[in-house]
Order: C-alpha cells, then structure tokens, then sequence
C-alpha cells in the first residue's frame, strides 16, 4: 500500500494487485482545488442564505470559534474554507489536515500537512510518523490568531479546546448529524473531551445532502449558538439561531442571536445598528453573487476594502461597476 503526494499538492494512495486488492492494482487521486467555492458561490448554490453568510462574516472577523459538523459529502470542509475568507487578512492562521484542502489568499497562513510514517513502531507510533497531535502542539507555539484543523477525531480534539479556551479562534470540521450527536461524539471515546470545556466553543453548523426538486444539493441545516454548560446536570445550553425549511427550501432566522449580542456590546451599537450591520454585510454578497465576483482572491480582497472603509466601501456597492471594486 501506498500513501503519497504528487507535486500538484493532491494526495494518492494506492495498492497493489494480488497482494492487497486481489482484482488488481488500484489508485486514488484526491485533487487539491486551486480555485475553492467562495461565499458567493454557497450563496448561489443555496448552501446558504445571504443572512447566514453575513452572520458568519461577523462571527470570524470578531474571532469567535466554531465546529462545522454533517456527514460524508456535505461540504463540511467547503464551508469551513469559503467563511475563512472572512479572516482578517494580516491575522496570521495556522491550517492541519491529513489531506490538504484548505486554500487561502492570507499572506501570513501556514499551512500544514500530516506525514506518514516509516520503519518500525515506537511507543506506539511509527517513526517518523508526524500526526494531527503533533502537528497542533506545534502551531500553538508559533502564536497564531486562527487556528484551521481539517477534522477533528482524536486526542487532537483536547489540544484544539485548550488553544479556544485560552484565547485563539478555532475552526474545524467533525461527523455529526446533528448538534446533541456532535456534543456526545466531543464526551466520549476516543476525544473524550469534558463537558465544562465544551463552552469555550462558539457555534455548530450541522450541513446535510438533500434532494430538492428531484436535485442533489447540500444545506445548511442548523447555526447553533453554544451558550453555557449548566454546572449542575452538566447538560450544554444552545440557541439556535438559523434553519432550514425543507418544505419551502429556505431558510429561518429565529430572531436571536447571543453571539451578535456580544458583537453588538463589543462595538458599542444599538440593536438597531447591529441589524442594519448585518443587513448591509448581505447586500454586499448578494452584490458580489449578482455582479459574478467569486474567486477567493478577489472576495477576500473585498473583505478586507469594507473592513478598512465600510461607509466609503457601500456607497460604492449602491452604484458602482465591478471593475472598480475589484
């Protein structure tokens, strides 16, 4: 068997006819997309609503944590890549994945890859054999604001909850259908990690496959805000904020948000300004889908014009053509 990288960054593994495989040799390619979906492109899918997609825009660029959870094929690891984008673009992000999938245009990202090991095994690990664990210890030493781990299954899991619960920003993705599902698979084995420290995680996203009018597509099905873990029945505390109406195919604003009360503290706004914040973040990727602005580099460079010049950057969007924001 074999497991590797070809020089265009995708991963092979492969296996050998008659050894392993009896019906023959077999290989397979995962390719690394060099052009990732953007939040132009999950709004213009239906992923998810403009609101939704403003929302997360709030919630990365204030720094808070989250888990986005779904099964096999959801698009787990696309979300998680497209609301990165919403990073600050001098915060300085440390990505860890065992298949390398995360893309970014920040100048200060420092991606990293597991590496299998060789030779014989010791204290339970092969030589040279450099893990998710390893990987993750080594990026809190490099003081990163953004912490991006590619999937979250094992010890791995107690690391990333220290690095929330003492102040960095983390965003990872788990196998989970559902918000009670991810916070018991987080309490047992193998993570195991205790309920008291489940509060320093921010939100959960649960995305599914659906069929829609005869059509595979993938939904957001739920934003859930993780409020607090009550100290006596140890049970966590959530608020869900957003979800899908599979009827209608749209999706639900429940009208309560804990986080964007935080935001809103934080900034010093009325509730009034927090809403048209939110709003005015909306029409600008409904603009950016309607005007076909969709590569990384160029939403990220966006980003991070609004970020410096809001009023100047909307006034612009109210009646500008693209190649002047762009």
């Amino acid at each position: 068997m074999l497991d590797g990288t070809l020089p265009d960054g995708s991963r092979i593994q492969a296996t050998l006819g008659t050894e392993v495989t009896a019906r023959g040799s077999t290989f397979t390619i995962r390719k690394f997309r060099t052009d990732p979906f953007t939040p132009p492109d999950l709004i213009e899918f239906g992923t998810m609503s403009p609101e939704m997609v403003a929302y997360f825009w709030l919630v990365v660029e204030h720094g808070l944590s989250a888990i986005f959870a779904g099964g096999t094929g959801s698009g787990k690891t696309t979300t998680l890549n497209a609301m990165a984008l919403f990073i600050p673009r001098e915060a300085k992000i440390v990505s860890i994945e065992e298949t390398r999938e995360i893309n970014l245009p920040h100048p200060n990202w420092i991606p990293g890859v597991t590496r299998s090991g060789f030779g014989e095994v010791v204290a339970d690990k092969v030589v040279g054999e450099i893990d998710m664990y390893d990987l993750l210890k080594a990026a809190l030493r490099q003081r990163p604001e953004y912490i991006i781990v590619g999937e979250i299954r094992g010890r791995e899991a107690y690391v990333l909850f220290q690095a929330m619960a003492t102040g960095h920003t983390t965003y990872s993705t788990m196998h989970a259908d559902s918000p009670q599902s991810l916070i018991h698979r987080l309490g047992s084995e193998p993570i195991n990690i205790p309920r008291v420290m489940l509060q320093a995680l921010d939100i959960i996203t649960i995305q599914i496959q659906a069929e829609v009018k005869g059509k595979r597509v993938r939904r957001c099905k739920q934003v859930v805000e993780v409020i607090d873990v009550d100290p006596k029945t140890k049970e966590v505390l959530t608020n869900e904020v957003f979800r899908w109406d599979p009827v209608e195919d749209s999706f639900i604003y429940s009208g309560n948000s804990y986080i964007l009360n935080e935001i809103q503290a934080k900034l010093g706004l009325s509730r009034e300004e927090m809403m048209e914040e939110l709003k005015r973040r909306a029409r600008i990727l409904k603009w950016m889908r309607e005007k076909g602005i969709r590569t990384f580099k160029d939403v990220a460079k966006i980003v991070a014009e609004y970020a410096e010049k809001p009023e100047e950057f909307i006034k612009r969007v109210e009646g500008v053509h693209v190649s002047d924001a762009v």
